[in-house]
């Protein structure tokens, strides 16, 4: 049997905050990095890219305490971040991602539009330094400190680069930080 489920919907329990250009090289021209959020709690801290067809991309950091998968992330995303809208279908024995909106960007697509059947978000996983398109779904991904997962709608080219992701968390493990004091305080 095959579900639909469309969420979004949220409680925002972290900043966002913007990380435009100064993110580095592009795919192309016209793409960048054009947001960034961080949300969850925890010791551990994984990255997740999302690369529209129009250059917009977007990253979102998760910090969590393990045990979560990439489409574990997702769901966080959508619970957490009213910006973030999540479609999905559930077969039972997986989900299939069909949509992601993030602020005015959003791409819808199950790979079914011949002869183009591209129209679909493409995952993708930086483990040893490059890009590797999944070989395993979302829900099979276990993510771990300091993974970095990808998705691409409508290309099979990897996400767009940005500097390496050290640097990233880095400044994202500070702005968390900053967060974490506020919070307390």
């Amino acid at each position: 049997m095959c579900s639909v489920r469309v969420r979004h919907r949220g409680v925002f329990v972290a900043a966002a905050s913007a990380l435009l250009a100064s993110l580095g090289a592009n795919r192309d021209a016209s793409a960048e990095i054009v947001a960034s959020f961080s949300v969850g709690s925890g010791t551990s801290s994984s990255l997740v890219q999302f690369d529209f067809t129009n250059g917009n991309g977007y990253l979102i950091e998760l910090l969590h305490n393990g045990g979560v998968t990439g489409f574990d992330a997702l769901l966080a995303f959508d619970a957490w971040l009213p910006e973030f809208t999540l479609v999905y279908k559930d077969f039972g024995f997986g989900e299939l991602v069909a949509g992601i909106g993030i602020l005015g960007d959003f791409e819808y697509g199950m790979g079914d539009q011949w002869p183009v059947v591209e129209n679909y978000w493409h995952y993708w996983l930086q483990d040893s330094g490059s890009w590797e398109f999944a070989q395993v779904g979302a829900s099979s991904r276990t993510l771990f400190d300091g993974s970095f997962d990808g998705w691409v709608f409508g290309s099979p080219q990897a996400p767009q680069v940005i500097p390496a992701p050290a640097g990233i968390f880095l400044g994202f493990g500070s702005l968390a930080s900053l967060l974490r004091r506020r919070r307390n305080s």
